[in-house]
């Protein structure tokens, strides 16, 4: 008892509470500075926001875009999208499934 988790955050943030938006905010904010740095560095073509983070929707996505294009370089922003992925909670899994299996059938 005592603990707050992202889907308790994200319930009540869809309620209209304005102390949950403020956290997706804040969270969003900090975590879209670390991301504008690596897209600065990196140049991606895309940006996917993934894994149980991806239920806080709309409004986390908003503020970490907002940084990204706000922080990052203008030729690394000019056409990038970001988005949130669409795997959930289990993008994590998938993936690390994805890289084993590369690995085991790979010609090499």
């Amino acid at each position: 008892a005592g603990k707050l988790s992202a889907a308790d955050v994200a319930v009540a943030a869809a309620a209209g509470d304005a102390t949950s938006l403020d956290l997706i905010r804040e969270g969003g904010n900090r975590t879209g500075q670390v991301i504008a740095s690596l897209v600065s560095f990196f140049n991606p073509g895309l940006v996917v926001i993934g894994g149980g983070v991806t239920g806080l929707g709309h409004t986390l996505l908003a503020a970490l875009r907002t940084q990204v294009y706000r922080q990052s370089l203008p030729l690394a922003t000019g056409n990038l999208p970001i988005v949130l992925g669409e795997l959930g909670p289990t993008a994590g899994v998938i993936g690390a499934a994805r890289l084993i299996s590369d690995h085991l059938f790979s010609p090499a």
